[in-house]
């Protein structure tokens, strides 16, 4: 099992309009399920953007406008300290859906920003119809609450390790995932920085970490890859068993 870093360079920036199609928001985790009436009030409603890779969708604690739902591509949610620092909070892709928790509040800001990792087409609803069609079918909303209490449960798993588990420990739970994740593209891109903002570190410590972890045994770089040899050892490292 491997998972594959190197440097991307960024591509020029591109942002076009597109007609929506409706099959789109069949692609959508969040609808899947949904009755047909709510599907067409979504089409009604909804738009289709596209974003060039590297370019940015939200900026954290503007004004909430509206929900995404991404159809193809990949973005990244993270947060900025004062000192310029980034965290990644979650890598999304298609199927996912952003921004909804703001969009459900009165007046809401947004609570990160969000960039494209990839090339990536978006569909976009208002706040405020987003809201009209939560009214209009209960059903619907139940679920989305039913989301949003798996997404706060993750979040709350998150807080958790970054709090209570080394960067050790981050590190190889982090590859293990990124090792078995089979949403993931094929060739899919990591950079030591990429990794230390999904981590919660820095660059500098990721790379003795990686160091530490292939003269161990634990792992094999060759040239962009990176290649698991000792599953089990990395499970007790993420487990803090050593």
């Amino acid at each position: 099992m491997k998972i594959i870093i190197n440097y991307i360079k960024d591509s020029q920036k591109n942002y076009k309009i597109k007609i929506i199609m409706k099959d789109d928001w069949r692609k959508i985790t969040l609808l899947a399920g949904a009755e047909n009436k709510v599907m067409i009030a979504f089409d009604e409603r909804g738009w289709q953007v596209s974003y060039a890779k590297g370019e940015p969708v939200l900026w954290e604690g503007n004004a909430c406008e509206a929900v995404y739902f991404i159809t193809s591509g990949a973005a990244e949610v993270y947060r900025t300290s004062t000192d310029g620092r980034e965290h990644t909070l979650r890598v999304l892709r298609a199927g996912d859906s952003f921004n909804l928790v703001p969009a459900l509040m009165r007046e809401g800001k947004n609570l990160s920003n969000v960039r494209c990792l990839t090339q990536t087409d978006l569909l976009v609803v208002d706040q405020t119809d987003l809201n009209l069609i939560l009214a209009r079918y209960p059903h619907f909303a139940v679920h989305v609450l039913q989301v949003l209490a798996v997404r706060l449960a993750d979040m709350t798993g998150l807080v958790g390790e970054l709090a209570l588990h080394t960067v050790r420990q981050r590190t190889a739970a982090f590859l293990m995932r990124e090792a078995d994740d089979d949403s993931i593209e094929k060739g899919k891109r990591w950079t030591q920085g990429d990794m230390a903002r999904q981590i919660g570190t820095v660059r500098d410590v990721i790379g003795r970490v990686l160091r530490e972890f292939e003269e161990s045994g634990f792992i094999r770089r060759e040239r962009s890859n990176v290649s698991l040899l000792n599953r089990e050892g990395l499970e007790r490292i993420a487990n803090g068993l050593e």
